[in-house]
Parts: C-alpha cells; structure tokens; sequence
C-alpha cells in the first residue's frame, strides 16, 4: 500500500511536470512538441484552450488506437482520458499563470525557457512510465503503430505524422508558423538523450522500463523527417 500510495504521488508530479515542461515551451515561442503544436495549431482555428485541443487530439487518439484493433478495458479508456483531462487542465493552468506573472521577448529568457521546458518534460517521461500503467492516448496510439509495423521507429513516424500534419496543413492554411520551430528539432535530436541521462538517476522501480525503448532512439529517420517539412514549411510560409 505504502508503495502504491509512493508511486502515485510521483505519477501525479510527473503529469504537473510535463504539463509546465510544455508550457514553458510554448510560452518560448520557439517551438514546442508535435502532440503540443498541433493543439496550439488547432487552438488558432477553433474557439478553445490549447490544452481543450490536446484532449481533443487524445481522443482521436484512443479512437485510432480502437479501430487498429488494441484492447482497451472500460477501467483502462476512463483512467486514460482522465488523465488526458487532468494533463490538458494542467497546460492551460500553466500557459495562463505565465502570461499572467512574464512573457519573454528576450531571445536569450526564451531559449532559457525552452531548455527548462526540455528538461522538465524529459524528468517527467522518465518518472511517468516508471511510475504507472495507464498512459495518454498519444502514446497508446504509438504503441499501436509500433505494434502494427512490428518496428517502433517506423511505426513512430507513422504516429508522428498525425500532429505534424495537422500542424502544417493549419500553418499553410493561415500562412503563420505556430508550435514548430527549433525547439521542436531539439525536442526529436535532444528528448531520447534526455530520457536516457534521468532514466540513469531517477530508478523508481528496476524492472520497469519505458515499454517502447525504440522510439526513443528514432533521429536517424524521424529527425531527417522533421527536418524536412520544417524547411518545406518554412520556404512556403516565406513566399
């Protein structure tokens, strides 16, 4: 019991972590992840939060996870989108208590912004799948895509491609980048080498590990991937 109650306490700091890991990016304006861009792009668009927009994305998510035939438990979907509500509030919270308290316009705060952002996300990851089974429906969905092409890189990419469209064909629409910028590129190059470092210092339980190691080591394809449709995106936007 004692040990249940320890791991959700550190379950419950990793979601606040991530959560104001991201906000701090997005408060960057230098980029953010592609699951948070693409809620920032869509937030643009429709008449809702960012964080309303990333639990709208989730469910897309756990849908397309459904229809790609992976078994979900009633206990499971309701733990699930719980946790994405819960993570969606935090965003919001955090964005609106950074515009409320300092908006950066110094390029130096905000690559300062956007490296603690970094680094708290990748703190939470480590934390988050050490220290619980129930997981977002973005990454349910991974691990379906992963499972479907029997290889986590490939399947990666296929699942990544989801919010980078959205992200493109919102940003091409409106002729204005929001979410993907240099953080984004540091994000892919820098959050496996981040996991990795705290996965060496933070240990809640030995035997368990991020299930989909694979995608963590996905730069040699999915970066180049990246790196492309930014440079696309950004001549486009240009002319």
């Amino acid at each position: 019991m004692r040990n249940y109650f320890v791991n959700f306490l550190w379950f419950v700091c990793s979601i606040m972590l991530n959560a104001l890991g991201n906000s701090f990016m997005i408060i960057s304006h230098l980029g953010s992840s592609p699951w948070t861009a693409a809620g920032q792009n869509l937030g643009s668009i429709l008449p809702f939060s960012i964080g309303t927009c990333i639990i709208i994305l989730n469910l897309f998510s756990f849908i397309l996870s459904y229809l790609m035939k992976t078994k979900f438990t009633l206990i499971m979907i309701a733990k699930s989108m719980g946790l994405t509500f819960i993570y969606g509030m935090f965003v919001d919270m955090f964005v609106s208590l950074h515009e409320a308290v300092y908006v950066p316009d110094d390029i130096w705060i905000r690559c300062l912004y956007s490296f603690i952002g970094l680094n708290f996300i990748a703190i939470a990851i480590s934390i988050y799948f050490q220290a619980s089974s129930i997981y977002l429906p973005s990454d349910y969905l991974l691990k379906s895509f992963g499972e479907l092409m029997n290889n986590y890189k490939i399947g990666t990419i296929i699942c990544m491609l989801i919010p980078l469209s959205t992200s493109v064909v919102i940003i091409l629409l409106q002729h204005h980048v929001i979410g993907l910028g240099i953080s984004t590129l540091l994000f892919v190059f820098g959050s496996g080498f981040l996991i990795d470092y705290y996965n060496r210092w933070i240990v809640l339980n030995k035997y368990k590990r991020f299930w989909c190691k694979d995608c963590i080591c996905l730069k040699e394809v999915y970066s180049v991937l990246l790196v492309f449709t930014l440079m696309k995106l950004f001549q486009i936007v240009g002319e």
